[in-house]
């Protein structure tokens, strides 16, 4: 069903016949352009999301009940409602109470209930789904519940509104351009100064020191208006599957480096395919007159070079980096189409290390790379970066 009726009737009606309805499937939002999403399993709530802040909508809740608990997202898929998933698992596994995950559930409920009260137009589309949850599950909050979290959401609201704030949306940063004043004590303290840099929401900040969102906005709403206070837009945080990448990145040896010099994408993407899911990484280039300056940088520790190109031949190309002190004892494998006797000379009288038929099989490309640098210890730029990673984290 697809409705246009004024704002907050417009969503206390659609919840109503979901509930009454025992309906399962997802009711989506659209307000001001943004999409919010609530889920129902047989007229039980479930979860909701949307907007820009999903992952510091998620840190919020966890943080406020349950902070101690050890979040781990192996097995769980970064899809869907992965939140969902990583709360139903752990209720299952009773490291969290039953208790909590629910309190988890109505916190982030909450804020996404804030954002899409409006009175203004809203639009809502019931879709019929089968949300990725456990038929009975237990991690869900009945209509009773729900209805209860929804009354002190339209409270809030209410307040937010009779104090003229609904111009501000709690997931804008405060930055301070001005001195903080003085006659407001709870602004002086430098703990608090430093919470209005441009980097934590409304929502961030009323959590951190304890406050309501709408006594805080309240405070701050007089430096809005005289301008020592801008209200900015902020970037979410990464999720936690983001964070588990970036570690594992930070903690993984560097990828060796081999280079690819030939005009042609396709060949490129050929023969990416064959070294990178071996662990190394393909430093593919085109042109390489104009590169040159990137290949000195990166200093690959093997090079394919394709024999024909249009700005300049394979073999002359190869003397020429022999004739650098970076590149005399590099191994440079030429690739020709033409498996010739000729070519091959060449090749060698320009110094190359090896010869493939190109295209290159996968087996002859990567006994190529056995044989150049697979048992070779890493170079000392390497070296260099693993040393410095271990310092930085004794």
């Amino acid at each position: 069903m697809v409705c246009h009726l004024p704002g907050v009737n417009t969503l206390l009606r659609a919840f109503a016949t979901i509930h009454t309805s025992a309906k399962t499937g997802k009711l989506s939002i659209t307000v001001r352009g943004e999409q919010w999403h609530y889920y129902f399993l047989q007229g039980r709530f479930l979860f909701a999301w949307g907007g820009q802040h999903r992952v510091r909508r998620w840190q919020r809740a966890l943080k406020r009940h349950c902070p101690h608990w050890r979040l781990d997202v192996r097995g769980a898929t970064p899809k869907g409602l992965w939140e969902y998933q990583l709360l139903h698992r752990a209720v299952s596994n009773q490291s969290l109470e039953l208790s909590t995950g629910k309190a988890v559930l109505g916190a982030i409920a909450a804020e996404v209930l804030f954002a899409t009260l409006t009175p203004k137009d809203l639009i809502c589309k019931w879709t019929d789904s089968r949300p990725n949850a456990p038929h009975e599950s237990r991690l869900a909050l009945s209509p009773k519940e729900f209805q209860r979290l929804l009354t002190s959401v339209q409270d809030l609201w209410q307040q937010w509104q009779g104090m003229g704030l609904t111009y501000i949306c709690p997931d804008q940063a405060p930055l301070w351009t001005g001195k903080t004043a003085d006659r407001d004590l709870s602004l002086t303290s430098s703990s608090a100064r430093t919470l209005f840099n441009g980097q934590y929401t409304l929502w961030d900040i009323a959590q951190r020191q304890r406050r309501s969102l709408s006594n805080l906005t309240r405070t701050l709403h007089h430096f809005v208006e005289q301008g020592t206070l801008q209200l900015r837009q902020v970037d979410d945080l990464p999720s936690p599957f983001e964070q588990m990448q970036m570690v594992a990145a930070a903690v993984a040896p560097p990828r060796r480096t081999i280079a690819y010099i030939d005009d042609s994408p396709t060949a490129g993407e050929y023969l990416r395919k064959i070294i990178e899911p071996r662990g190394f990484r393909l430093m593919f280039i085109q042109n390489p007159l104009q590169d040159l300056p990137l290949l000195l940088k990166e200093q690959p520790e093997l090079i394919f070079l394709d024999l024909n190109m249009p700005l300049i031949h394979g073999c002359d190309f190869c003397s020429f980096l022999r004739k650098t002190s970076v590149f005399q004892a590099t191994p440079i494998v030429i690739l020709s189409q033409s498996d010739g006797t000729m070519e091959r000379v060449r090749a060698n009288l320009s110094g190359a290390s090896d010869f493939l038929s190109k295209p290159p099989r996968a087996a002859d490309v990567m006994q190529i790379v056995e044989k150049y640098i697979q048992s070779l210890p890493l170079t000392s730029a390497h070296g260099q970066r693993l040393r410095s990673y271990h310092s930085s984290n004794r």
